[in-house]
């Protein structure tokens, strides 16, 4: 009997514990820190982002379709510089925690949410010229204290009683332009800021094929921010 009680008791959430925690040694693990004597650098990023009916693997590259909710998010994520290199590639990774407010446009209370998430981050020069802009791509832990209504009706549609979590995976991609590259925009940079850059980011939440829920699925915000650096 006592065996039985023990075959009843569920098994995702040991199984979504150790994925982040296995995920985050492969990439610690391929990180080499910068110079002892350089602590590296301090980011802000305010951001804000709305939901959106497009799969990740398409709005990465602009496609935003607009959820029925028409719901959205204001958030701040503060960072630090973690390392150069990523397994030995000139690759820059920060680490971050961020905040999260969503306006649920009265389909329920408003919600809030925790994200941490490791970061690698690679300037790319653009074609024919001397500009520039940065391109970042995060892997880490959504928390939420009330699921987004969009991200509810993406798991109510797979089927009856299936529903999301609160502690989700999350990734976040954002393409940035530096501003410190135009001269004109010199005067910005006074009082210990580095640079400032301004972009597009995309905040998603998912099971990550149902390792944190029992399916597949998630949501996705897509957005604007400007991020500070001292």
């Amino acid at each position: 009997m006592l065996r039985a009680q023990y075959d009843l008791l569920p098994v995702r959430p040991m199984k979504a514990s150790l994925l982040p925690l296995a995920l985050s040694a492969v990439l610690l693990g391929g990180v080499a820190h910068a110079d002892a004597d350089h602590d590296g650098h301090t980011r802000l990023r305010l951001h804000f982002s709305k939901s959106s009916e497009t799969d990740f693997v398409t709005v990465v590259v602009g496609d935003f379709q607009r959820s029925p909710e028409n719901n959205y998010l204001v958030g701040a994520t503060w960072g630090h510089d973690l390392s150069d290199t990523l397994f030995g590639l000139p690759i820059p990774m920060t680490w971050h925690v961020g905040v999260q407010w969503f306006n649920e446009r009265d389909y329920q209370p408003d919600a809030y949410g925790a994200t941490t998430f490791i970061k690698a981050n690679h300037r790319l020069r653009l074609p024919w010229t001397q500009k520039h802009i940065d391109l970042g791509l995060g892997e880490g832990l959504s928390y939420v204290d009330r699921i987004p209504m969009s991200e509810q009706r993406d798991f109510a549609k797979k089927g009856e009683g299936i529903h999301s979590e609160k502690l989700m995976n999350y990734m976040e991609w954002t393409v940035d332009v530096p501003l410190r590259q135009f001269d004109a925009l010199e005067p910005l940079f006074r009082g210990g800021i580095e640079d400032l850059s301004v972009g597009f980011i995309v905040w998603h939440r998912s099971s990550i094929f149902g390792v944190f829920a029992e399916t597949k699925g998630g949501v996705n915000f897509m957005g604007v921010g400007i991020e500070a650096k001292f």
